[in-house]
């Protein structure tokens, strides 16, 4: 079971001392040919390594959890925003590492909604969740009623990057009253300007800060920055980029033809990992001349020796939504948490609270018949508990948290 976050958990260091029973070394004797030979000085005794009490309590936590619970926290599942539904509130139960707020049931959920809805999240969750919503601007803001401001598209938010640092930060803290954590949001992908309108994630959508890669750093930047300083995380997406496919992966299958692993598309991706976005969404196209055989998602090609080796990422790597995406309707759904977490992933992200159950299970499953798949679930729920613990959700007696 579960350990109750409040139980304090011990974090002294362990002391070092020297052996008394130990015999002294025997002191140098003078000859009358040579002057006393000077005894030299003890080197100092080595301090003990200093314990991060945060890391102690993220350790603890994840001690507490057993196999299944340890798989359930590499899960985020959609939720109203006006409010926790029956298949919400099971997802919960099973101990779900996340939420992400949909589109309100009827009409548009009002900041005091979305406040109750995550109240009646956090009292049915185990352990606290990552409560992430897609707050870009423009056609896609799920949270845009009543105490939320009108964002407009990213198209339109590039075009003065430096507001945009103190836009963020002002929409950012509307979010973070309301029990907001986690921003899927900024898009980080260049658009192709040979593709355009034609580009139709991104560029379709306005979505994107535009089409040079620079002018997108510098608006990526801008936007984490102001998000981080308005109290909310950020997650850059969608990874290697979707700026040069022509269809939308949620609702067909998408391929990129040019993308490198040393394009000048990334810098973009590597501009928001530097100004401290702690979260990374995969993409689900294939990238031809990367890895032509797995989608991005599935890619250790592209998500561990890309993403964390040359990018340098230790944070946590999610998905886009694998529940509805038709590009990955082939693949079972518990097989599609698997083979990310295989490739390097962390998070799998549903917006079908059904998921919940096969994800849990195949996962669970197959840690329990693979050593190193056991490690590298470990790992993936060590990342999600301490971006967690920074976000100041899992908190432990004697460890500070962050806000």
């Amino acid at each position: 079971m579960v350990v109750a976050l409040a139980a304090a958990l011990a974090l002294a260091p362990a002391a070092c001392a020297s052996d008394p029973s130990a015999p002294a070394a025997p002191p140098a004797i003078p000859t009358a040919a040579a002057p006393a030979a000077r005894t030299a000085p003890a080197p100092p005794a080595e301090a003990p390594a200093p314990v991060d009490p945060a890391a102690a309590c993220v350790d603890g936590v994840l001690r507490s959890l057993d196999i299944r619970e340890r798989a359930a926290q590499l899960v985020m599942a959609g939720v109203p925003a006006d409010g926790l539904t029956g298949s919400g509130r099971a997802a919960l139960a099973r101990g779900v590492g996340g939420v992400i707020l949909t589109d309100a049931a009827a009409g548009e959920a009002s900041s005091a909604q979305v406040a109750a809805t995550v109240r009646e999240i956090q009292q049915a969750a185990p352990i606290p969740v990552m409560i992430a919503t897609d707050q870009e601007g423009g056609r896609v803001q799920d949270l845009a009623g009543d105490g939320f401001s009108r964002i407009p598209p990213a198209a339109t938010q590039g075009r003065d990057v430096a507001g945009l640092r103190d836009d963020a930060r002002r929409w950012g803290r509307e979010m973070a009253d309301a029990g907001v954590t986690l921003d899927l949001a900024p898009v980080a992908d260049v658009v192709d300007p040979d593709l355009g309108d034609d580009n139709a994630p991104v560029g379709a959508l306005d979505r994107g800060f535009g089409t040079n890669p620079q002018r997108v750093g510098q608006a990526v930047t801008a936007f984490v920055q102001g998000m981080e300083a308005g109290g909310v995380a950020t997650t850059l997406k969608h990874f290697p980029g979707l700026g040069r496919v022509r269809d939308n992966t949620d609702f067909g299958d998408a391929a990129d033809d040019v993308t490198t692993v040393d394009d000048p598309g990334l810098d973009s991706f590597r501009a928001g990992i530097a100004a401290g976005a702690p979260v990374v969404m995969m993409s689900s196209a294939v990238y031809a001349r990367i890895d032509p055989d797995d989608r991005a998602l599935f890619s250790r090609t592209v998500v561990t020796d890309l993403l964390r080796g040359r990018l340098g990422f230790g944070g946590v790597v999610t998905t886009d939504d694998v529940g509805a995406a038709a590009a990955l309707a082939d693949v079972p759904v518990g097989e599609r948490a698997v083979r990310f977490v295989q490739a390097g992933g962390d998070q799998v992200l549903t917006v079908r609270p059904g998921d919940v159950e096969p994800m849990v299970t195949a996962l669970s499953a197959e840690a329990s018949g693979d050593p190193e798949f056991a490690g590298r679930l470990e790992e993936s729920a060590r990342r999600i508990l301490a971006l967690k613990s920074a976000r100041g959700l899992v908190r432990c007696s004697g460890a500070p948290t962050g806000g």
